[in-house]
């Protein structure tokens, strides 16, 4: 497209007032089209725990029912509230100052969730195994039976297993879903700081 932002920095016409409007839409549509995907993604949290608890009700696991669902809504609440947040983030007419601003809540925002898909996900999956199957048969043949060494060894084991995969999904579903987008807002900010130097 000839009007893109980007042909439009290219060219090196950057004074025009009709382009720091470009740059404004530019701007919103990035935006719309985050909150967008960030509210689709954070709405299918709510089928996946009702789903998740009605499984576990189904083979008695009452519990275990109530503690996967609460954990699902609290990071449905977890994600709502960076939603917000990044609402929040007042549009100024200084269009550079508010995508930097963005920028630097989302990458705050992702170094968190690294933290939190990394160490947290990873130790209520255990706890939440360890409820379903501490009186299974075959945890009460073989886990039950082996010395305290061996089940913290095994149940760090399990854990480390269960982070890798745990972030491993998150780095790459975010690069799927997100990767595009956050190029683009990396970009923008990128042009604006070479405008302004």
């Amino acid at each position: 497209m000839e009007n893109s932002i980007e042909n439009i920095w290219k060219n090196g016409d950057h004074g025009n007032v009709k382009h720091i409007d470009f740059y404004n839409r530019e701007s919103k549509l990035w935006f719309q089209k985050i909150i967008k995907y960030l509210k689709k993604d954070n709405f299918s949290l709510i089928p996946i725990g009702v789903m998740m608890a009605g499984l576990l009700i189904f083979y008695k696991e009452y519990v275990g029912a109530l503690l996967a669902f609460g954990f699902i809504f609290f990071l449905y609440l977890l994600n709502r509230n960076t939603i917000a947040k990044l609402k929040n983030i007042n549009p100024s007419e200084d269009v550079g100052h508010y995508m930097k601003t963005n920028q630097l809540f989302i990458k705050n925002q992702k170094r968190f969730y690294t933290i939190f898909t990394s160490m947290v996900i990873p130790l209520f999956i255990v706890v939440e195994l360890w409820v379903i199957f501490h009186d299974a048969e075959i945890y009460l043949n073989t886990i039950t039976e082996i010395s305290v060494i061996k089940k913290v060894i095994l149940a760090g084991l399990i854990y480390t297993s269960i982070a890798g995969i745990s972030l491993f999904s998150y780095l790459t579903s975010t690069k799927v879903i997100y990767g595009q987008l956050l190029k683009k807002l990396d970009q923008i900010v990128e042009d604006l700081e070479s405008e302004e130097k």
